[in-house]
C-alpha cells in the first residue's frame, strides 16, 4: 500500500483513475453489415448486430468496424 511518499504500488488518480483493469477499451463495433447484400447500418448501443435482421433481405447482420 503506497504511503504518502507515493513509495510502493500506485493506483486510482496516480494512474488516471481508471479502475483496476485501465478501461479505455476499444468499445463496440461502430456499424452492422449485412453478409449477403452488404448493407451497413448504425450499430444500436445495447442490441447485438445478430439480433438485427437487414431491412433489405432479412439475413442477420454481422459485426462491422
Amino acid at each position: 500500500m503506497p504511503g504518502r511518499d507515493m513509495t510502493g504500488p500506485r493506483f486510482g488518480p496516480q494512474m488516471g483513475g481508471r479502475g483496476r483493469m485501465g478501461g479505455g477499451g476499444p468499445g463496440g463495433p461502430k456499424n452492422c453489415v449485412c453478409p449477403s447484400c452488404e448493407y451497413t447500418q448504425p450499430h444500436v448501443r445495447g442490441t447485438p448486430c445478430m439480433q438485427v435482421k437487414c431491412p433489405k433481405c432479412g439475413m442477420k447482420m454481422v459485426r462491422g468496424d
